[in-house]
């Protein structure tokens, strides 16, 4: 299923989302309201008489046909062998928000087949529609609908006489307006698969008796407007009746636009690597011009780059010998900031590279030197030098740093999450408490602070805020396989209140944090970024997602195996030959798919193997808001629908309008995801206007005007100019435009 902005050449697909994926062979999609309730529902036919995807199928005819001469006759033999899928076709209810209910052995649809082609009639001219579908090798089934005598909701049937040899008005447009809801249909009677549904077209109504109005756009472009319309019968619409062309559109102002990109580079820039995902940015004024100026954080064989503001809006690239020396460093993460006290803004850079299960088996070593994170000192004058005592060591690959004064010695101090361990996910990497002496060097205390945030888990990213109201900055963390974690800054420690403050532990797949007062009550609410709800996997606290990991076949190297919950049973989402290739001795155990396809986590596994096992759970994958009550403890707030189709990596704080309340931006998206999960790439830029109570609505794609294609990591705010990374290397530059201020 898909979400389409026209105007803006926009597409989401959202069919994970909507609950209406894998539903096997889906010949004949067919949307119709087929409960009157004003939302188009949708069925779809099932069924394969020949299943030539079965794999156990695939392995036979290529060991029958393997070293021999082979005949037509043998090819029919094989094929007469191969299995049929006969299955329930689907119907779904519409939710009104976006998503779908399988209502099909609620509505009656129970029957297994082949079936393909369908259409749906009112058949029976009560008012709702039947459905007729053609299945293969046994007879065609007929669908009474009884809606009608059930639920009664009101309807309206037009039938359409169109001009010349179009009798049928094949391409007409029809838009009914009832209340504050707006209906649209096209004419166009070929849909399904190999199938003509019924020409009269037909609105489900609810309980609304009478239509405000209806407005119908002929194909040689003349309209007609009809007002005051009652329910409950057929009308017909004449073309000849028509005769001005539609009003136009209402002109849209978008309150952003693309602008030229902002970095001026002296000379042609070295190209990124091929299997570069990110490029990090910072900003800060480096050289005490009152202006912000942008570092482009280095890749493998890359350096960093330092681009300072001109006064005329534009930025130059400026050599920095101590980047260009430190080229083999792979940046995850960089801050600018007062390191030492003298005035002038420093760089931290931190250090990454090979984290996720893609480089579970290669990649850096954990005791690489180029894992070492790195503090560059500036002169006042935007020129750095690397400090290389100022550090202890630090052989993880990061993936955030964030300053606060945590002890109150008017220094800051730096948090720093460890992102994975190279070569071993998912196991959990080394996290750094750095505390400053005043000179901008820094020792690790983050056992002194609270050992447990040593190896807390696959951080990735991190947020210090004052939750507590007591004036010291307090910890809050999201990670990979986390919970949202709360630490409060307590008499020299960093003491666990997670379940105080948001009532549980809501562990996810998270990958970025924001901490503002969105409600506006004084108290800071937490805004997280998850994998969102447009995926395969479904989690919550009864039936999570886990990822189970040892080195079952004692090899040196750990094997994790990631499982969802389906139909109230856990499964390994892997393929069987991507889990032989992985682990040997599973082949004797799994000598074909079925076997396999059939088999929970705990067949898969022996108990040995279970209890040597780690078991890492998420319980929630939604991006969430996390508000405030008037005791400072943080609730889940329900976001629009749209900021859950795609997994979010930024999450912006603005003012787009200037009414005072705090508006979001959620960037995000994931094009190098494993295989068997796609891309995930339905986030062109989500922008949400805020009533400044902690409430959002969705702003579309025409209005906003973002159209940000690929993975969006970093987002700077420069005034009124936006700076987005993207996952190509480049850097986009979008305008809010000053009218729209109030």
């Amino acid at each position: 299923m898909c979400t389409v902005n026209r105007s803006s050449s926009t597409l989401s697909e959202i069919g994970q989302y909507a609950g209406i994926s894998g539903t096997d062979w889906s010949w004949a999609p067919l949307f119709a309201d087929y409960d009157n309730d004003g939302w188009k529902d949708l069925f779809i036919t099932n069924g394969y008489v020949k299943d030539y995807t079965n794999l156990d199928f695939l392995k036979y005819m290529g060991e029958s046909i393997k070293d021999r001469q082979v005949t037509r006759q043998d090819l029919l033999a094989i094929a007469q062998k191969m299995p049929a899928s006969q299955l329930k076709s689907y119907l779904f209810k519409n939710n009104t928000n976006g998503t779908f209910a399988n209502v099909s052995d609620a509505w009656g649809i129970r029957t297994p087949s082949n079936s393909n082609g369908a259409a749906y009639a009112d058949l029976d001219n009560d008012g709702d529609l039947d459905l007729v579908v053609n299945n293969i090798d046994q007879p065609a089934f007929i669908y009474e609908n009884n809606t009608g005598t059930l639920d009664h909701n009101h309807y309206l049937a037009i039938t359409l006489k169109g001009a010349d040899a179009n009798t049928q008005g094949v391409g007409a447009k029809l838009t009914l307006y009832s209340g504050n809801r707006r209906q649209y249909l096209e004419q166009m009677p070929t849909r399904g698969f190999q199938s003509s549904v019924s020409p009269m077209l037909h609105f489900g109504l609810g309980q609304d008796s009478v239509i405000d109005s209806l407005r119908i756009t002929w194909p040689r472009g003349k309209s007609q407007l009809l007002r005051n319309i009652h329910a409950d019968h057929l009308l017909t619409l004449r073309e000849a009746d028509a005769h001005r062309p539609p009003p136009p559109p209402p002109a849209i102002t978008p309150i952003f636009k693309e602008i030229a990109a902002l970095l001026r580079e002296p000379e042609a820039p070295q190209p990124a690597p091929a299997s570069s995902t990110e490029r990090i940015l910072a900003s800060g004024d480096v050289n005490g011009d009152g202006l912000d100026d942008i570092y482009i954080a280095g890749q493998h064989g890359t350096p960093g780059a330092l681009y300072v503001a001109q006064k005329n809006g534009t930025f130059i690239r400026q050599n920095i010998p101590a980047f260009e020396s430190d080229s083999l460093y792979e940046d995850a993460a960089a801050l600018f900031f007062d390191a030492n006290g003298d005035g002038k803004t420093d760089l931290y850079v931190a250090s990454g590279g090979d984290a996720g299960p893609a480089h579970s088996d290669a990649g850096r070593l954990s005791n690489d030197p180029l894992l070492q994170d790195r503090l560059y000192l500036n002169d006042g004058h935007g020129h750095f030098l690397r400090d290389r005592s100022a550090l202890p060591p630090m052989p993880s690959s990061k993936s955030c740093v964030r300053t606060a004064d945590i002890d109150g010695d008017g220094h800051p101090d730096l948090f720093v999450g460890g992102r994975a361990v190279p070569g071993r996910y998912p196991e959990p990497p080394q996290s750094y408490l750095l505390i400053n002496d005043g000179h901008g060097h820094f020792s690790d205390y983050t056992d002194q602070w609270n050992p447990a945030l040593k190896h807390i888990g696959m951080v990735t990213d991190a947020a210090w805020t004052d939750i507590d109201g007591d004036g010291r900055p307090d910890l809050i963390l999201v990670g990979e396989w986390m919970p949202v974690t709360v630490l409060i800054n307590h008499a020299g420690k960093l003491l666990d209140s997670t379940k105080h403050y948001l009532g549980g532990y809501y562990s996810g797949w998270w990958n970025c944090l924001t901490i503002t007062d969105l409600n506006n009550d004084g108290h800071p609410d937490i805004i997280a970024g998850n994998n969102g709800l447009n995926t395969r996997c479904k989690a919550s606290d009864s039936e999570p997602a886990q990822l189970y990991y040892a080195d079952f076949d004692n090899n040196g190297s750990l094997d994790p195996i990631l499982c969802f919950y389906i139909q109230h049973h856990s499964y390994p989402f892997v393929s069987r030959d991507d889990l032989i290739t992985k682990i040997g001795t599973m082949r004797s155990r799994f000598p074909d798919y079925k076997s396999f396809a059939d088999a929970t986590i705990d067949q898969v596994l022996t108990p040995d193997e279970l209890k040597r096992a780690a078991v890492l759970q998420a319980n929630h994958l939604s991006t969430t808001l996390y508000l405030s009550d008037p005791t400072g403890r943080l609730h889940e707030s329900a976001l629009p629908g749209e900021v859950q189709y795609a997994p979010v990596y930024t999450i912006t704080p603005l003012d787009y309008n200037g009414d005072g309340n705090k508006d979001l931006l959620f960037c995000g998206n994931n094009n190098h995801a494993p295989l068997r999960f796609g891309k995930d790439d339905a986030n062109y830029g989500i922008l949400l206007k805020g009533d400044g109570h902690g409430g959002f609505v969705y702003i579309d794609q025409p209005h906003s005007g973002l159209v940000l294609r690929g993975d969006v990591r970093n987002v700077l705010q420069l005034l009124n100019t936006f700076v987005f990374s993207t996952d190509d290397g480049k850097i986009k530059a979008y305008h809010e435009k000053l009218e729209t201020k109030k």
